[in-house]
């Protein structure tokens, strides 16, 4: 390992050390008042409520408010409704056996720990080249954790942890040649968070043919309606549609996918809403080729994981800050991607793919920082959507070019081969 490799690893290292103790201090200086004012509150207060048998008033807003009043939230923060599935407030229902401050930090910690064990696990996973030293590994791991998304899921208390981790374990489980086992996983953990996050992996998966994945996120996302129902009963069920048909509290324009792009463009109104709709549906056809080119070639698995990823994010009709922290498991599996092919062209780590890949995932976190709190109508509108597109373009860019380069190698040195890796046959090509 260079002296180069070796000061840019520990650079990065500090850089990620850095921002995640200031994510800890911000985290730590939060007055109780605010604490109880968090995200989180929605739940906690739903967790209290089927604690206490009261289950057809999980979404019940005046109820909420009452519950969030008694632990001493101000009066003119109470409006934090649960808008997730009613299985949810049952498995967060231990955390409000504590006062409302510390069932705050617990939960942060919990979905903060999420986020670095979804790394790992993808770390695990990744296409690493067998000359990776650990600090290489490490460095790369820290800068995908450290994005501004944890820091504002770590800050508010939020879902997203459980989904991350369920992205990893269905990458890692991709990568070994697996298909209902991952598919099940993206299914129970999106229907437990946030179902409208996972558009773009669907479209990924049909692409990918995979039907048996299908299948598994099927039976996953109705694991969680069924002990909705057994747990909370049909009536909590029908509520928690209504609550996802009647969104309250978050304007379009504030958004940081195609709806926050246009709203922030267009302002409010049906020209902004058919505009994301277009794009969001373009969004699902991109992430759905990805998959069909995943199909043949497991060797770009990494780039078209982290594209669909992307889609997936910009095409959801409701889309903040913290929601980028799905993006993590897809940095580490890239920029070990990255770090494979330089190793393979004798390139110096870092070398091009990687400086670009690390700078599009800062790009990101800077354009998510100057979002927070701007309200404004007119151009440029909001910065984050177009990192997203940009992003998603180098990875379109990173698949095409790796197919068109094998396609029209003369030399015949890039050989491919037909791969089976389960009973359906085969299901890609490798480079020989």
């Amino acid at each position: 390992m260079s002296l180069r490799s070796r000061l840019i690893a520990a650079l990065l290292l500090v850089a990620a050390a850095a921002a995640l103790t200031h994510y800890t201090q911000v985290w730590a200086a939060i007055p109780s008042a605010q604490a109880r004012t968090s995200d989180f509150a929605g739940t906690y207060a739903a967790g209290t409520l089927w604690r206490s048998g009261q289950m057809a008033s999980l979404y019940d807003v005046h109820v909420e408010e009452a519950v969030l009043a008694r632990t001493g939230a101000p009066a003119n923060h109470l409006y934090i409704p649960f808008e997730n599935p009613p299985f949810a407030a049952v498995l967060a229902s231990p955390a409000s056996l504590l006062d409302a401050t510390s069932a705050y930090r617990v939960w942060s910690l919990l979905q903060l720990a999420l986020v670095v064990a979804a790394v790992w696990v993808a770390a695990r996973a990744a296409p690493w080249p067998g000359r990776a030293t650990r600090l290489r590994k490490v460095a790369v791991a820290a800068v995908a954790i450290a994005g501004f998304g944890t820091g504002l899921l770590f800050v508010e208390g939020q879902w997203d942890g459980v989904q991350v981790l369920g992205l990893a374990l269905a990458y890692a489980g991709w990568r070994r040649g697996h298909r209902a086992g991952p598919g099940f996983i993206v299914g129970l953990t999106s229907a437990i968070a946030k179902p409208h996050l996972a558009a773009g992996v669907v479209a990924f998966m049909v692409g990918r043919r995979d039907w048996r994945g299908l299948a598994g996120a099927a039976l996953g996302a109705g694991a969680m309606v069924v002990a909705g129902l057994v747990t909370a009963g049909p009536g909590a069920l029908a509520a928690f549609v209504r609550a996802v048909l009647q969104p309250a509290n978050s304007p379009s324009a504030q958004m940081q996918g195609a709806s926050g792009l246009f709203g922030s463009l267009l302002g409010s109104g049906a020209g902004a809403f058919g505009l994301s709709i277009a794009a969001g549906l373009g969004a699902a056809l991109v992430a759905g080729w990805l998959g069909a080119v995943s199909r043949l070639r497991r060797d770009l698995l990494e780039p078209a994981f982290a594209g669909a990823i992307v889609l997936s994010l910009f095409a959801s009709p409701h889309l903040l800050g913290h929601d980028l922290t799905l993006l993590a498991p897809a940095a580490v599996a890239v920029l070990a991607w990255t770090m494979a092919r330089e190793a393979t062209a004798a390139e110096d780590w870092p070398g091009r793919r990687t400086m670009v890949g690390i700078a599009a995932w800062a790009a990101l976190s800077i354009a998510t920082m100057l979002d927070l709190g701007k309200n404004t109508v007119g151009l440029p509108g909001r910065l984050t959507p177009w990192l997203l597109l940009g992003i998603a373009g180098l990875c379109v860019a990173a698949v095409r070019l790796a197919v068109v380069h094998v396609a029209h190698d003369p030399t015949g040195v890039h050989r491919l081969r037909l791969t089976r890796h389960d009973a359906d046959g085969p299901v890609g090509l490798e480079h020989a």
